[in-house]
């Protein structure tokens, strides 16, 4: 029998919530940070974790998602010396907002779109719903409108084949300046009926998901931001401090991985007036704790549907 979802959780599932506790929590006195705050479920875990001393700073650009946690946390925010701090901004302004002496613990990032966004009749998300083609996390900068009606075919084949790795992307960038030329691309149905249009009628769902996510991660910067918060977020990081990363489609795993094994392996050059190898960086900075990723059980793939393409990656910082 299937448990029952809290309320709260209706917002968003947190994915892997023990393992990620049991990860990223080392020094309950130690300051964290949840760069993905969604409905508050991991941020909740990471406070009843902490003792006195200990603090979270949260960061989520959907403004629904901070209302919704401060009101899920006012008790804690009223407090006279709060444990937990609530930003309406990207998590790439963790290193801005922590204070330059800082010393973080651990830095959790639940790269998922939230369940609110991709079941929500608007916004522009999914191909399942007609709505504006938006798909902003934040209420600021270009939609995803936008870039299909002004991006020119070689760019817009280019988001759809990188970020959204699918192999008719040149087909389907054709296909939208062509119907643009008619009339301006505004709605989910239209971008739906033109991806369907040029690929195989046994299989849509898959390339359908896969140009939806291309576009989202695009008006989003969604990997620039993950590669920016990466590299910021390491001098801060204490010794001992730890990188949780829950990531869910391969162009996010891949930069995660990278940036774990960039961090870890000693660099070489070439010494060109000697035949030998020199070092230039004998002291690797992070230490590889998750050899290979972490998947949801069984149990937790069966109750959240949705936590199937979740990987779990961690790092130490050690030096």
């Amino acid at each position: 029998m299937k448990k029952e979802v809290k309320a709260d959780y209706n917002y968003h599932l947190p994915v892997m919530l023990k393992e990620t506790i049991s990860y990223l929590i080392k020094d309950p006195r130690g300051i964290y940070v949840d760069g993905t705050l969604g409905g508050g479920g991991h941020t909740e875990a990471i406070l009843q974790k902490l003792v006195s001393g200990g603090k979270i700073i949260a960061f989520d650009k959907d403004i629904d998602a901070v209302r919704h946690c401060r009101q899920k946390f006012a008790k804690e925010l009223a407090e006279i010396e709060p444990k937990l701090t609530i930003y309406n901004e990207s998590y790439m302004q963790a290193c801005s907002k922590a204070e330059t002496s800082t010393q973080i613990s651990g830095l959790l990032l639940d790269l998922g779109v939230s369940s609110k966004h991709f079941d929500s009749q608007s916004g522009g998300f999914s191909y399942r719903s007609d709505s504006q083609l938006n798909m902003r996390f934040y209420s600021e900068g270009k939609t995803a409108e936008d870039i299909l009606n002004s991006a020119s075919e070689e760019e817009l084949e280019r988001i759809i084949r990188v970020y959204g790795e699918e192999k008719f992307s040149r087909k389907i960038a054709r296909r939208i300046v062509e119907f643009r030329r008619v009339k301006a691309l505004q709605t989910t149905f239209q971008l739906k009926e033109i991806i369907q249009s040029v690929i195989p009628s046994s299989n849509p769902k898959d390339s359908l998901s896969r140009v939806f996510q291309a576009f989202r991660i695009a008006v989003n910067n969604e990997l620039g931001e993950l590669e920016y918060a990466l590299n910021c977020i390491l001098p801060k990081l204490a010794i001992g401090g730890r990188i949780v990363v829950i990531s869910y489609h391969s162009l996010e795993d891949r930069i995660v991985k990278a940036f774990f094994k960039e961090h870890t392996f000693n660099k070489f050059h070439k010494n060109k007036f000697k035949d030998e190898q020199l070092i230039t960086n004998n002291v690797p900075t992070l230490k590889i704790i998750t050899k290979s990723p972490i998947f949801p059980d069984i149990a937790e793939q069966e109750f959240n549907p949705r936590s199937r393409s979740a990987k779990l990656r961690v790092a130490e910082r050690f030096s």
